[in-house]
């Protein structure tokens, strides 16, 4: 019996893999996920943009600016 495959880490805005753009792991509700550097801004400022891929993220709200 083979053991079954992992999905290769994505990008939670672009899909891209490791293999393409470095990613940056991100843990929220005990789940772990992924971005790239150039997608973190979303993640900072404007997190709700990923409620439909990180459930709850609309609660976040942006950062203050700096």
């Amino acid at each position: 019996m083979t053991e079954p495959q992992h999905a290769a880490p994505r990008c939670l805005v672009c899909e891209r893999t490791s293999d393409e753009v470095a990613l940056i792991p991100v843990r929220y509700a005990g789940n772990d996920h992924y971005i790239c550097a150039p997608h973190l801004p979303i993640l900072i400022h404007r997190p709700e943009q990923l409620a439909d891929r990180l459930p709850g993220a609309e609660r976040f709200g942006p950062s203050a600016e700096h």
